[in-house]
């Protein structure tokens, strides 16, 4: 019995650590800000300059998965005192007004960007963990 158990909880993670693979460019006003497939807190901070962020412009992210059609992705969106400001569920791209980050994020210095997964088969159960895409530094 704990041999069955050992084998599952290996496979399982062995499953959810190929998840949270791909790559993903998150652009601002139609300009690259960073493109990665690697998750780091210093490397993937990026300071947006006032006069990009007052453009009427889109944050979006793109996210390419390795393995197309097997996990249901989220992008989590969160101050710089770890509060959840927004989030956009079950998609692998998005685009945000700016009108509408500057409202969400009015007196905020930075916005950190975060993806999770789950499973696209609800009867497998995996530990949630968010994956660090990019911190905005705010003007």
């Amino acid at each position: 019995m704990k041999r069955i158990f050992l084998i599952t909880s290996l496979l399982f993670m062995a499953i959810y650590s190929g998840a949270q693979t791909g790559s993903w460019k998150i652009k601002l006003n139609n300009k690259t800000v960073l493109t990665t497939s690697q998750e780091s807190e210093i490397t993937n901070t990026k300071k947006i300059k006032a006069a990009e962020w007052k453009k009427s412009g889109n944050l979006e992210i793109l996210f390419t998965e390795s393995e197309k059609d097997t996990w249901i992705r989220s992008f989590l969106f969160y101050d710089g005192n770890d509060n959840e400001i927004l989030r956009k569920d079950s998609t692998d791209h998005t685009k945000i007004p700016l009108k509408e980050l500057k409202r969400l994020f009015a007196d905020k210095k930075e916005i950190i960007i975060y993806t999770t997964i789950a499973p696209a088969d609800p009867r497998i159960a995996i530990r949630m963990r968010r994956v660090h895409l990019c911190t905005l530094k705010l003007p």
